[in-house]
Formats: structure tokens, C-alpha cells, sequence
């Protein structure tokens, strides 16, 4: 059914439009909780906080729950306003901006218009949100996203013209994108709609990269619901597709761990070899790898070689790949919500180990990434594991 160009690209016409994007900025995910904080102790209700601020008490409200994202000038009012020095603001991180905001502005109102600029620039802040999604976890970045979805839908949708080829490859990278987003939010349901988006484009753009690469995902997420069946027969799906090196490499690993949730031992070795060959193919040949792995690296497969040898019981061999493969990570991806799984079972074989002093560091630790990227069931894995960890003794 047809529908006007202006609800079709929904919010992404009126941020662009109106210069919202530059203005936009992503919060820690304690940011809520910490105005709550600052508040309380100063004495001051939302009432009496608000005309202070220039705004509403349900608009800060909204801000302390999560329900709404900060901008940077309220928040600059509300350290003034709460003498914090700053902390507020200090908690904000700019939201990526495209290079020419009116290009876009004018693409989500002319979607046919769509130029090979338009797309170079719909690329380098996908790009952008991927690298603050390290940071910053998926939570955050979900409402900017779902945004620029919408405009990526609309050209999908629009476009007929010759550049429909690199418009369709580019959307799927997107949707995969808001697939990973979302699954790594707890939202399967929408994960997978998204991902299916992105299988039905990428094969229409003939990705063998990106068909693997979904297929992949959606075996990430019969891992994260304990199916092993799925979990091993989309991966191996994904690994006979004639993509990159890398792309079946983390297919191959997450292969193993199917496995090795039904503890097939000797499938879970073997496979993992094949995968560590194809990480070397990988790292011979860096150019052939899509921009979507940019994660992967040999300190990535021995984590994914301490998982599997966590699941199979093999504690001590866990704990050495763990350690190795989490202090390989670069800088910008030690606070990345997910590395918390890794931790978690980093946690758990030291405490089968009998380190139960280092493994209450490391939860208290998973707790903080949570909370600050706002993946709630990392915090909630965190807490029970310390809870049960005092039961214990």
C-alpha cells in the first residue's frame, strides 16, 4: 500500500530537516540514574528542578527513567543548575553526524534523487554507529538508529534508477546493523525482522558477505536462547556460503559452540581449527574482509576457543584462552557490552576453580558494563551470579 514519502521516511525527514542530528547526543546508559542522584542530594523535586532548567517535570522524569534522550544544552542547564561540575555533561557522547546533513535532508524528502555522495555519506556514519556501539552498547544507540532505518527503507523502497545495486547492498549492511542492535537489546522478535530484511537485500545485491553474515546472526540468536540444533545448522550454513575468510571463521566458531553446548568434543576442536586457518586467510588478505568485521581478530578466536572450552567443563583451558583473548581487545572495546558473556564465563571457571575473590571483581565489573550500556540482562546475570556466590559461602 502507498504511502506519502514524508511518513514513510518518518522522524529521519524532521531531524534531518531541522538539523536535529548535530544538536542529538547519546547518553550513558547510568546517566538517568545519576541525575536522580545529583537531584536528591541537593533537596530539589522535579518541580522545583524544572523551571531552574527551563524544561518540564515529566521531560526530566522522562530523562531519570531512560524514556527520553538528554540534548546537550539541558544538560549543561542541569549541571549549573545542580553544581555538579560537569558530570552531566561529561556522561553525554556526540551522536555520529553525517559530513552533509542538507545532502541527506534533501535525499529523505527526493528519496528518487539518491546520489553515490548520499550513499558515501549513509556509509561513513554507519561506519560511525558501529564504532560507538563498542562504547557505548546497543541500548543507546536504538532510537538514532531506528531513525536512519527509516530513511534506508524509503530509498529501498524508492530507488529504480542505476544505482539501485549499490543503494540495496548499503541498506542491508544497515538493517543488518539494527538486527545486531536490537538481538543485542534482548529483542529477538524485532532482531529477526530485521535481519530477514537484511537477507532479502543482500541477496538482492548478490552479498554472499552479507547472506553468511545473516545467517551467522541468526544462529547468534538460537545461541543466546540455548538451542543448539539452530544454532549449529544456521552456522554451518553461513560457513559454506562463498564468503570472506573472516565471515566463515566467525561462522566456524560459533559452529563449535553448538557443539559444544551437546558436548561433542571432538567437533568443537576440529571445527575450531578450521576456523583459526581461516583467521590467517583473513589476516593475509585484509582487503578482501567487509567493513562489518572490522571486530574480528585472533584475540576474538581465542575467546571464542575459552568459551567453547568453558562449555565442555574444561575450566583451566578456559580461563588461559579467556584471559588471552580479552587482553588482546583494543582499548575502545574493554568496556563493549559484548564482552560481557566473555567475563561471565571467565567468572564462572574461576569460581569452579576456587577463585572466588578474582570472580566477584570481574562480576561487580560485568555489572558496571551493563548498567552503562544499559544491557539489562547483563546486569541481572552479574547480580545473580554474586548472589549466589554469597549463598555459597
Amino acid at each position: 500500500m502507498y504511502r506519502p514519502k514524508w511518513r514513510l521516511c518518518g522522524g529521519a525527514c524532521q531531524i534531518l530537516a531541522l538539523g536535529g542530528i548535530a544538536m542529538a547526543a547519546i547518553a550513558d546508559g547510568r546517566f538517568g540514574a545519576e541525575l536522580r542522584r545529583l537531584r536528591m542530594s541537593t533537596g530539589l523535586s522535579l518541580r522545583q528542578l524544572a523551571p531552574l532548567v527551563l524544561s518540564s517535570r515529566g521531560h526530566l522524569h522522562d530523562l531519570e527513567t531512560g524514556r527520553r534522550r538528554p540534548t546537550v544544552d539541558l544538560v549543561a542547564r542541569l549541571d549549573d543548575a545542580l553544581v555538579t561540575g560537569g558530570v552531566l555533561s561529561g556522561m553525554l557522547h556526540p551522536s555520529p553526524t553525517p559530513r552533509d546533513p542538507e545532502r541527506l535532508a534533501y535525499v529523505a524528502q527526493h528519496p528518487r534523487r539518491v546520489d553515490p555522495a548520499t550513499l558515501h555519506t549513509l556509509a561513513e556514519l554507519l561506519a560511525a554507529h558501529r564504532r560507538l556501539e563498542d562504547t557505548l552498547g546497543s541500548t543507546p544507540l536504538l532510537p538514532t538508529v531506528r531513525t536512519q532505518l527509516d530513511l534506508i527503507a524509503t530509498l529501498v523502497a524508492e530507488t529504480a534508477s542505476a544505482l539501485r545495486p549499490q543503494v540495496v547492498d548499503l541498506a542491508a549492511q544497515w538493517a543488518q546493523f539494527g538486527g545486531w542492535l536490537y538481538a543485542a537489546s534482548d529483542r529477538s522478535r524485532l532482531a529477526s525482522r530485521w535481519y530477514g530484511t537484511a537477507l532479502e537485500w543482500g541477496t538482492e545485491a548478490g552479498s554472499p558477505d552479507m547472506v553468511a553474515t545473516v545467517l551467522s546472526m541468526r544462529g547468534h540468536i538460537a545461541w543466546s536462547e540455548r538451542r543448539p540444533s539452530p544454532l549449529i545448522g544456521l552456522s554451518a550454513a553461513a560457513a559454506r556460503q562463498p564468503a570472506s575468510p573472516g565471515i566463515r571463521a566467525i561462522a566456524i566458531q560459533q559452529q563449535a559452540r553448538g557443539h559444544a553446548l551437546t558436548g561433542e568434543a571432538d567437533f568443537v576442536s576440529d571445527l575450531l581449527d578450521q576456523a583459526a586457518e581461516l583467521v590467517e586467510a583473513a589476516r593475509q588478505a585484509p582487503d578482501r574482509e567487509p567493513p562489518w568485521i572490522y571486530f574480528h581478530s585472533a584475540a576474538y578466536l581465542s575467546m571464542q576457543r575459552g568459551l567453547a572450552y568453558r562449555l565442555l567443563g574444561w575450566n583451566a583451558q578456559a580461563i588461559e584462552h579467556l584471559r588471552l583473548g580479552l587482553a588482546g581487545l583494543p582499548p575502545e572495546s574493554a568496556g563493549a557490552a559484548w564482552t560481557g558473556p566473555y567475563l561471565l564465563r571467565l567468572a564462572a571457571a574461576l569460581v569452579d576453580t576456587g577463585d572466588a575473590s578474582e570472580a566477584l571483581s570481574i562480576y561487580e565489573g560485568v555489572r558496571s558494563i551493563g548498567q552503562a550500556t544499559r544491557t539489562v540482562s547483563l546486569v541481572d546475570q552479574a547480580e545473580d551470579a554474586v548472589r549466589a556466590l554469597s549463598a555459597g559461602g
